[in-house]
């Protein structure tokens, strides 16, 4: 009887023990912070002071409740509201987050935050550390009896060269960049690249005097008479084309017969009949590459005489200086001469 007695004190004391610790286990598991953004800021400055508090996810406990001071020396200017970061392992994490400023320079001394709704309900003090907040003072002197004056003005330095030295990689880098890509449309668009650099410039000479010594040659080589027809047609076409996109911008050499002419609808020549001729040494050339026609010898040299013409009747004459021309007179008069 005794053992029982015994046996049922101590059930009795040990729950007594649970029931006393239930509150200081639960309490354990709430904790709280604050934290601040910085511990110095200037006079004026703004810093967040952000407040925590981590408790389990069964237990209703809100955050303290701060209007517009947190010190005397310590203004609140805006807040945010509570937010739940995250719940895990059923628990919650509430943060809130605090704008402060101060106007009074020196140390101010943060009070610990109590979080009065939790340490009523867990019967102990729930509350953050203590902190502490530097307000600095960037003016060397602030007197309000000299009343307001003008801000200094700026102080005027020399220049050095010194000073661009640090960007002089970024223009090179940039023109080196620039000059790549005009290069690259150029070409591109099979136009000439204008690189003068190092190099003399030769005069060129004009699209047309190319052409027509190009004529000469093929005409001299004498290759239709040689059974050469097709090799004949090429060359007299090739050096129409080249002549064509020098003179007209025209990519001739790209295009086929009636691309050329439907290209030539939007120019303006001298001699529209210049244009027909060109057509037919095209369509000739044509029949003699595509089809293996036979051309009369008629038709050979009638092909010589339209390209010929048709060069001749759309060049563009250059004007000539007073010396070339006076160059031009005495070499007249020295053939005459002679």
């Amino acid at each position: 009887m005794k053992l029982l007695k015994s046996t049922y004190k101590n059930t009795v004391l040990l729950l007594l023990l649970v029931f006393c610790a239930f509150p200081q286990l639960e309490a354990q598991n709430v904790t709280a912070s604050a934290k601040l953004d910085s511990t110095v800021i200037f006079i004026g400055g703004q810093i967040d002071l952000k407040l925590q508090l981590s408790h389990p996810d069964n237990m209703d406990l809100a955050l303290p409740l701060v209007t517009d001071t947190i010190t005397k020396n310590i203004e609140i200017v805006r807040f945010s509201e509570p937010d739940t970061l995250s719940r895990e392992n059923n628990r919650l994490l509430i943060e809130q987050s605090f704008r402060i400023t101060s106007f009074d320079s020196g140390l101010h001394y943060i009070p610990p935050i109590v979080f009065e709704e939790a340490s009523r309900k867990l019967g102990k003090p729930v509350q953050t550390e203590a902190m502490a907040l530097m307000v600095a003072n960037p003016f060397a002197e602030v007197d309000p009896q000299k009343g307001i004056f003008d801000i200094k003005t700026p102080v005027a330095t020399p220049f050095h060269l010194s000073e661009i030295y640090k960007y002089l990689p970024w223009v090179f880098g940039i023109i080196l960049l620039a000059g790549i890509i005009t290069f690259i449309i150029l070409r591109f668009y099979g136009q000439e690249v204008p690189v003068k650099i190092f190099k003399k410039e030769v005069p060129k000479t004009p699209a047309h005097v190319r052409a027509l010594e190009s004529l000469n040659q093929i005409k001299s080589e004498k290759l239709w008479q040689h059974n050469r027809v097709k090799e004949y047609y090429s060359g007299v076409t090739d050096t129409l084309r080249h002549y064509i996109e020098e003179r007209f911008k025209i990519r001739a050499m790209e295009q086929t017969t009636d691309e050329i002419m439907d290209s030539f609808k939007g120019v303006e020549v001298n001699d529209a009949k210049s244009i027909d001729n060109l057509k037919q040494i095209l369509l000739t050339a044509d029949l003699v590459k595509f089809a293996k026609h036979e051309p009369l010898p008629d038709e050979n040299d009638l092909s010589m005489i339209n390209a010929y013409f048709f060069v001749n009747q759309t060049k563009i004459e250059e004007l000539k200086t007073l010396e070339e021309e006076k160059a031009e007179m005495l070499k007249k008069e020295e053939a005459v001469n002679d």
